[in-house]
Parts: C-alpha cells; sequence; structure tokens
C-alpha cells in the first residue's frame, strides 16, 4: 500500500526552496508515495511537477479580497479544514512561517506531521525570542522538524528546545538535470564578453544586494574590469535598478530577471557570488558545485557543510568591508579563481539526487 503524503507551500514560483520541493516530489517514488502538492494560490509553476505529482490550491486566484479572506480563514485555523482536507499518513509544512501556521491546524488526526525549516529562525527576524513565542505553537503541533543544515539546526533548537524533534536533509538538488540543462546555451540576449561573476535569488533583503552592489562599486572604481550578472526578481528590484543608474554600473552590472533555465548562465560565469546576511541551505552554490564554478559568499547557514573551512570556495565574515576584500582577492590573484574551480567540481560530485531523494524517503517510511 502506498504512503499517502501532502506538501503544502504558499507558493511554488520563485525561490530556492520552491525548486527544490518540486525536484524533491518529482523525484519520489511513485510506487512507494501517492504525491498530493498543495499551495496557497493557483501557480502557474505547477506546469513543472510530473504527471504522478497531484496539484491542488486554497484559491484560485490572488486578489485584495481572497487575500482578506486568507489572513481571516488563517487567524481562525480554517484554512486546512475548508480548504486542505483529506485523509493523509503524513503531511509536511515546507516553509517556516505561514505554511507551518497553516499545516498547524491540520485536523487530520492520523498523519505524521513534518515542517522544513530552510532558514536559521535566529536571523530571519530582528526579536528572535518573540518570533519563537509566537511561532512555538505552531510547531508543537508537529512531530519532528527537518532542517536543510546544521546551522539550521543549531539555531532551531537554540530558540525552540528539543521539542519537537529536529533532524538534518539536505536539499534535494537533480545534478544530472542541472549539467543537461547547462548544455543548452546562453539565450541571445545574454553575451560574455569578460571575467563575469553571478549570483541568482530572490530580491529580498535577506540577500543583501546592496552589499554586493557597493562591493562591485569599490572593485570597479579600484581598476578591476568584469561583469556582474544578476538573476532573479522581487519587490526590491526598484532600488536595485536605482543604485545601477546613480552609481554608473551600467555597463558592469546586468539584470536578466527570472530566469526558467538559470544553467547557461552559471556555465557560462567564472564566479559564483553570494551577499546574503542569511540562507538556509543554498541551492544555488549547490548547484554552482555541480557545475563547478568557484564560489565567494558571505558566512551564512550551511555554507561550511559546502564548502568546507574555504576549502572549495571562499567564506568571509558577513560584512561589507570582508565581503568585499574576498571578491577582491578572488579577482586580483592570478590563477586563483581557476584553482578552486577544480576543487569545486570535486565536491560537486557529493550531490547526487539518488543519494538526496533517499535519505528524504528514508525520513518519511521510518515514521509510518
Amino acid at each position: 500500500m502506498k504512503t499517502e503524503i501532502l506538501f503544502y507551500i504558499d507558493t511554488l514560483s520563485g525561490g530556492g526552496a520552491e525548486k527544490v520541493l518540486r525536484t524533491l516530489v518529482n523525484s519520489m517514488d511513485p510506487d512507494l508515495f501517492s504525491i498530493t502538492l498543495c499551495t496557497t494560490w493557483k501557480d502557474s509553476a505547477a506546469r513543472e511537477l510530473k504527471s504522478h505529482v497531484k496539484y491542488k490550491y486554497c484559491y484560485k486566484k490572488r486578489n485584495p479580497l481572497n487575500e482578506i479572506r486568507f489572513r481571516l480563514e488563517a487567524a481562525a485555523g480554517l484554512v486546512y479544514p475548508l480548504h486542505i482536507n483529506g485523509s493523509y499518513d503524513i503531511e509536511v509544512a515546507y516553509l517556516e512561517c505561514a505554511s507551518t501556521k497553516i499545516m498547524a491546524g491540520s485536523t487530520n488526526k492520523k498523519a505524521k506531521k513534518f515542517a522544513w525549516v530552510h532558514c536559521d529562525p535566529r536571523k530571519i527576524t530582528d526579536a528572535p525570542a518573540e518570533f519563537a513565542k509566537k511561532s512555538g505553537v505552531w510547531y508543537k503541533s508537529f512531530d519532528e522538524v527537518v532542517c536543510v543544515s546544521k546551522n539550521v539546526k543549531e539555531g532551531f533548537t537554540e530558540l525552540f528546545g528539543s521539542v519537537p524533534r529536529a533532524a538534518v536533509v539536505y536539499n534535494t538538488v537533480d545534478d544530472k538535470e542541472i549539467k543537461a540543462k547547462a548544455l543548452e546555451g546562453l539565450p541571445s540576449k545574454a553575451c560574455k564578453r569578460r571575467l563575469t561573476l553571478i549570483t541568482i535569488g530572490r530580491f529580498m533583503p535577506q540577500k543583501n544586494y546592496p552589499r554586493l552592489l557597493k562591493a562591485v562599486r569599490q572593485l570597479v572604481d579600484s581598476g578591476l574590469c568584469f561583469d556582474l550578472w544578476v538573476l532573479g526578481d522581487g519587490e526590491e528590484r526598484p532600488e536595485i535598478e536605482k543604485y545601477i543608474a546613480e552609481n554608473g554600473l551600467q555597463d558592469t552590472v546586468t539584470l536578466f530577471g527570472f530566469q526558467s533555465n538559470p544553467y547557461p548562465f552559471i556555465e557560462a560565469a567564472d564566479l559564483s557570488v553570494v551577499s546574503s546576511d542569511y540562507e538556509g541551505f543554498s541551492t544555488f552554490v549547490t548547484e554552482s558545485l555541480i557545475l563547478g564554478k568557484t564560489v565567494v559568499t558571505t558566512d551564512c547557514s550551511g555554507m561550511d557543510e559546502l564548502l568546507g573551512k574555504n576549502e572549495y570556495g571562499i567564506i568571509t565574515e558577513n560584512s561589507d568591508e570582508a565581503f568585499t576584500a574576498g571578491l577582491r582577492k578572488m579577482l586580483s590573484e592570478p590563477g586563483l579563481i581557476e584553482a578552486y574551480s577544480e576543487k569545486a567540481a570535486l565536491r560537486g560530485k557529493c550531490f547526487s539526487k539518488e543519494q538526496l531523494v533517499k535519505e528524504t524517503q528514508d525520513l518519511f517510511l521510518k515514521n509510518v
């Protein structure tokens, strides 16, 4: 008999967690699991789900009226019984905050419940103790919390204690698909002219793109010549565009927006860069390693697990000055990018989709 499993997430579009979830459910064994994926809003990214994954949503359209309805129903604990209700063996809230709150209201008493945590909860708010007090009641409804890195688990345990118990399971990425799609070539609007840096992610505060752009400005002023490709979109795009224009970076920085296939960009670039204040377990860095790309990143959750102690890339202190210095070192020392690229390619071989999916499936199966 198959195990009935439900995954719930607010949206399937946008960030790394959403992409990882699509890869996970598409790769799970349909002979072992009957999989349903539910989003809050009807999502066009559901077309990327394979035929064995059943898709449902709570609200057909995202508009002001439905947003008010969602907030009211969420506050009353009615989203699950009104829109999700089912007889699943396992139920998964695949993202912290809203998804966790909704699934904490599950009325399915028989299901084992899992809550995925993608970011260090100590860093997603300026008031972690207050956040823990508010959201702790949600986590008490779950049988197990799944953290995407050891750092995330440390942060969760520090804030919430050991109830529920927490495990570490790394994000699922499709290494074979990444390598295959990387060979499709750049779109016509992208042309590599010189040494190229790349960053990918949603335009949101945690990514700290102002830090990256300030570093670029300083490096260009010091005489270094390179391009920066930025893939992604989000609420901070107007501010980023304004900074680029006001600081004369139009010839250095190109915003390519969201790309359904970012891998030719990573393949063509020389250096992957992460300027974030915090991460969970960076999908972008994992994909960069799979493609043998050198990485410079701030010290975020999961980076030491991905890169070792600067063995497979450079991890700087999480400050503007240290990040700029790390980029300057990588761009200035002859042969350094190439040397790290060879090490990155070796590290990338560790991320096999088959192994990562197996670890996740084993976690579920031992709980049913």
